[in-house]
């Protein structure tokens, strides 16, 4: 083709009129270029945090450290099964006569259900009967992946339900010691069940949210527990459920030195509350308060087991030399 002839069929295209719609063009197929990127990028950081998320949870906490008479207490085993099927174990360790019953939940990954006996056993010494409840994926019970206290509610309504069928603490007060997890699982399921008379949450976090970042980080971590647990976390959390446990008491206990859990959310949990709940806050005190077991002679284990002094249930005044600081007498 000769020259002339091209360069009048190439001419109406540059021509300044056309000019503007071959740049939107360009620009329309640069910005939908850009969009699939982005989306493949968010997608494929969706697909990280789920797998993150997944890989860090899904494991089993065995520690079976010590059975009940190891500590020279009479307790038996339970075979209990949460409401969506999973195996959970149980030390029972009855009080006679009995104040009440204490349900000690231990926290996630460090501890099960054996390493916290030693609580069982100044709670017994102060009357109560007391079961330590292995929750899913820790100790003697079954299941394969933590729940981050989004499921484990369902492993304590098990207990819960196992605990009222006992004629040796029926009409007498259900209280949960929780710690850690267990702190955070003891509010979440006392909102929904009447028959929690007190909670005793020590070192439990508000919510698992500021864990996950900010931004589209936050947002990508809270898809993957929706994924993953079928909850969106900020409406399922200690601190969107605490107040429904009104005019239950409440104890909270936070240590000041806690590297896992900061005080802070002691503080949103307590505004959270209303004024049925306590908070102790110990000086110095690291996760979980005590330094041993909870039965030594260190000062923080001996302020982690004193009833503190304004925290009552049903308005009775406390008289237990214990950390459940509950009685019913009179």
């Amino acid at each position: 083709m000769p020259v002339s002839e091209l360069e009048q069929q190439i001419a109406p295209l540059l021509a300044p009129g056309n000019a503007p719609s071959r740049s939107r063009r360009i620009l329309r197929r640069v910005l939908i270029i850009v969009a699939v990127l982005a989306a493949t990028v968010v997608i494929a950081m969706y697909c990280a945090s789920v797998y993150f998320v997944q890989g860090t949870f899904s494991h089993r906490v065995v520690k079976l450290i010590a059975v009940p008479a190891d500590l020279g207490l009479q307790g038996e085993s339970v075979s209990l099964t949460s409401s969506d099927g999973v195996p959970l174990k149980a030390w029972w360790v009855p009080a006679d006569p009995a104040t009440g019953a204490v349900i000690v939940l231990h926290g996630m990954d460090g501890l099960d259900a054996s390493c916290l006996l030693s609580q069982a056993k100044f709670l017994h010494e102060a009357g109560w009967s007391t079961l330590l409840l292995d929750m899913r994926a820790h100790g003697r019970s079954g299941g394969k992946r933590i729940g981050l206290s989004l499921e484990e509610p369902r492993d304590v309504s098990a207990a819960l339900d196992w605990l009222g069928t006992q004629t040796s603490v029926k009409g007498k007060p259900q209280v949960l010691l929780g710690l850690s997890m267990g702190g955070a699982t003891a509010i979440c399921i006392a909102a929904f069940r009447n028959d929690v008379d007190a909670v005793i949450s020590v070192s439990s976090f508000a919510s698992f949210d500021p864990m996950m970042g900010q931004g589209v980080q936050l947002l990508l971590g809270r898809l993957s527990i929706l994924t993953l647990y079928g909850v969106w976390s900020p409406n399922a959390s200690p601190l969107h459920d605490i107040p429904r446990i009104q005019p239950r008491p409440i104890l909270l206990l936070h240590g000041t030195a806690d590297k896992q859990i900061p005080v802070r959310d002691a503080y949103l949990l307590k505004q959270a509350a209303g004024p049925n709940a306590e908070l102790w806050v110990i000086d110095g005190a690291d996760h979980l308060v005590f330094s041993e077991d909870g039965n030594g002679k260190d000062r923080f284990d001996t302020a982690y087991r004193e009833p503190h002094p304004e925290f009552s249930l049903s308005g009775k005044t406390p008289g237990l030399s214990s950390l459940a600081a509950v009685s019913a007498a009179g």
